[in-house]
């Protein structure tokens, strides 16, 4: 699946020269899904992760988040195997860190994202 390649805060990449180049990036389609809140696209309101339904809320359970966001991964075409090794939620900063790894063909993946309430 091809897309606009994006840099590591998830703007669009420019060149030096201005411009914009298309990618077919596993890896970033991991993180663009990881990344996109459940009902948040009007044209898709099924779509996306319930981050604010099972993850910010009052006692979230770490082991099913954990299992949500491998179901997630594993939902990005070409993704063979996902393992996801860390959660850590910071509650007092509304924030949560997923460290995972990704499988995609014969290649292994290792990924960080951190995503802000």
């Amino acid at each position: 699946m091809l897309d606009i390649k994006l840099n590591r805060d998830g703007d669009i990449a420019v060149s030096d020269t201005g411009d914009i180049a298309i990618t077919e990036s596993v890896r970033q389609a991991v993180v663009i899904r990881l990344r996109w809140i459940y009902g948040e696209w009007r044209l898709g309101p099924e779509m996306g992760f319930p981050w604010f339904e099972e993850v910010f809320k009052k006692n979230p359970n770490i082991l099913k988040i954990q299992h949500l966001i491998r179901e997630e991964i594993m939902k990005v075409d070409g993704v063979t195997a996902a393992t996801v090794k860390t959660v850590e939620y910071d509650k007092g900063k509304r924030t949560i860190k997923i460290a995972y790894t990704v499988t995609v063909g014969k290649e292994t993946y290792e990924e960080e994202v951190t995503l802000y309430a």
